[in-house]
């Protein structure tokens, strides 16, 4: 069995040198031969298309070089539940069982048959997902009304073409690190990987709800 461990951080004050550690240290207790590591840092925010290394990961099972990827926790692999349950689901269907250490969990059975219990487990993160963005719509919509009975001006600004909702469901962790209000937009677009002046859009939503 060839495994590719897949280790992630989101900035360069940290490192992955414990992930890999313990990845290696469960690779080789279940016997696995580990072909590939990857140590990326970049934002979970992130999907599997906009990091090079879940491209090598994908790019290896296609060419059936791996049978395991290993990863920490389902955090690794992303901050988006949607795409987290994406990631698992398509290597799954390229043969490849994803198994997440910290949580014991491993997409394919000893049949190398989907694991009902992961897939349970994939699904309800996909629920609660669906549920945090309609949740997020509600909060955007109650805090429009109260703008309005308050008198206060809640059109788009000047230039944009997206919907309040939509660019804040597009955003949520922009709006997350400019709501804590302890980076710069310019490091809040580095950590998210937008654009300085998508922050700025996101903090003048922002600033229209309040």
């Amino acid at each position: 069995m060839k495994a590719a461990l897949y280790t992630r951080v989101s900035t360069a004050r940290q490192n992955t040198d414990r992930q890999v550690t313990e990845l290696n240290d469960y690779a080789r207790r279940n016997g696995f031969d580990v072909v590939y590591t990857v140590c990326e840092t970049v934002s979970g925010t992130h999907n599997k298309y906009e990091r090079p290394g879940m491209g090598e990961i994908f790019e290896l099972a296609k060419r059936k070089e791996i049978t395991e990827v290993i990863c920490l926790e389902l955090s690794r692999l992303g901050r988006d539940n949607m795409d987290v349950r994406q990631i698992i689901l398509e290597l799954a269907d390229l043969g490849v069982c994803t198994h997440v250490v910290n949580r014991n969990l491993r997409s394919l059975d000893k049949h190398r048959r989907k694991d009902s219990v992961t897939m349970m487990v994939l699904g309800i993160l996909a629920d609660l997902a669906q549920m945090e963005r309609e949740s997020l719509v509600e909060r955007i919509v109650s805090g429009q009304q109260e703008a309005k009975r308050q008198g206060k001006h809640i059109a788009r600004p000047k230039g944009t073409v997206k919907s309040t909702a939509k660019l804040l469901e597009e955003n949520k962790k922009v709006a997350e690190y400019l709501k804590e209000g302890r980076c710069s937009v310019r490091e809040i677009a580095k950590l998210c990987g937008v654009s300085p002046n998508t922050v700025m859009k996101v903090k003048r939503t922002l600033g229209e709800l309040v």
